[in-house]
């Protein structure tokens, strides 16, 4: 399924939940600002990583004409154990072969650590999209949930070294709560 990722002021028109506005459209660090904000203690889950092919949606917003082969990570963002964000990290063979090393030592400390302390680096490209029960973005973030009501994502497009990597943001129920 094609998502319609839109930039910022038509996403905003859309989204009736006034609480959801000021973490969908922070441009600093997400993870900082959940620290920062949900009480609890802030931890990193890991659901995979490995070298897979992107969706179509991924590799058109990378530029990937041939659809290779890349490194995936997902994980959840998670305070006091409740699921905040699903994150999709999508990093093209070139981006990783740059950042291998820092990668591999990450474990489950959050990629927003990498992407915000390297001086190297800059986000070039923020979008946003409902995502759909229907979609398998919407069934890899909520696998075990019940409720079935559409969730909002940021797509943001990061460059280190010259080179990009997507980062998918999918924003679980729990995160209005947190924001109380």
């Amino acid at each position: 399924m094609k998502l319609n990722w839109q930039n910022k002021w038509l996403a905003k028109l859309r989204i009736n939940d006034e609480t959801l506005l000021p973490l969908l459209f922070h441009s600093g660090s997400l993870t900082r600002f959940i620290q920062q904000q949900c009480k609890g203690k802030f931890e990193v889950e890991i659901k995979s990583e490995g070298w897979r092919f992107p969706i179509p949606d991924e590799a058109r917003s990378l530029d990937m004409n041939n659809r290779g082969y890349t490194f995936i990570r997902e994980s959840w963002l998670k305070a006091d154990n409740n699921y905040l964000i699903y994150a999709r990290t999508i990093i093209p063979r070139e981006t990783y072969r740059q950042i291998s090393r820092q990668l591999t030592e990450l474990g489950t400390r959050p990629l927003g650590e990498l992407l915000f302390s390297d001086k190297s680096g800059y986000r070039a490209d923020m979008r946003y999209a409902r995502i759909p029960s229907s979609c398998a973005l919407f069934k890899a973030a909520r696998s075990n949930a019940r409720d079935q009501e559409a969730l909002w994502a940021r797509q943001s497009l990061f460059y280190i070294k010259h080179k990009p990597l997507l980062i998918i943001e999918v924003f679980l129920p729990a995160i209005k709560h947190c924001m109380d």
